[in-house]
């Protein structure tokens, strides 16, 4: 089990930095004048359907002179190269929706995952996770994400990848404290849920044989993971 705290540190830096104007959501890469408007968006740094030139420098989607351009998404790259993930949960903020590959698909439609088992399996948690919006991009934001992690983890590495976004409307990106508590809580569960489904999630059933004195017992494997047996 990994964690990274931050994938943009120095943006949560500069965030706590300007009280005044806490909404800068790139890293701090000059790229223009204006000095909050600079920066590269590290979600749009991936290499699934980065195209040069998709924003302007100083926009706040501006997506880097080349995929892995940034430090932040050359780290992420390298841990992806070293270790065999199952999934990964990238947590954003804020509303409560669950989004997964493929978020630069400008339908649901053409987001449809080409592995059947893999709509299956996102369709599960979601059962559990239980978030007010769940799909693509286009379906849960309402906008496309080039370049985005989550397709190129699910696209790149087989990674069962998604982004939560966490924390009600009304909060925006910055709730009142009396609520972060119970955010935690929700998450937490739903992280832990994902680890175990990650592994290898075992399930029995049985049932009567043919003979008064046989049973038949099933296991059964509902994870991502294969057990070491036959």
């Amino acid at each position: 089990l990994w964690i990274i705290p931050f994938v943009n540190p120095d943006g949560y830096i500069a965030n706590q930095l300007t009280p005044n104007r806490p909404v800068i959501r790139k890293n701090r890469r000059p790229t223009c004048a204006n000095k909050y408007e600079s920066g590269v968006d590290i979600n749009r740094n991936f290499p699934v359907a980065w195209q040069r030139g998709q924003f302007p420098m100083c926009g706040e989607e501006y997506q880097g002179t080349a995929p892995f351009s940034e430090p932040e998404t050359q780290a992420i790259k390298s841990i992806c190269d070293r270790k065999a993930f199952k999934a990964a949960m990238n947590f954003h903020t804020f509303g409560s929706m669950l989004t997964h590959p493929y978020n630069f698909a400008p339908t649901p439609d053409k987001a449809r995952l080409k592995i059947p088992d893999d709509n299956h399996i996102y369709e599960e948690l979601q059962s559990v996770f239980k978030f007010d919006k769940f799909g693509p991009a286009i379906k849960t934001v309402g906008y496309t994400a080039p370049g985005e992690s989550d397709d190129w983890l699910y696209s790149e590495k087989g990674i069962i990848s998604m982004s939560p976004e966490v924390g009600p409307e009304s909060g925006n990106f910055f709730p009142p404290a009396k609520e972060i508590a119970a955010i935690d809580s929700r998450n937490f569960d739903r992280a832990m849920h994902l680890v175990v489904k990650s592994g290898l999630q075992l399930s029995t059933s049985w049932k009567r044989g043919a003979a008064d004195d046989e049973v038949l017992v099933e296991l059964q494997n509902a994870g991502m993971s294969p057990s070491a047996g036959e």
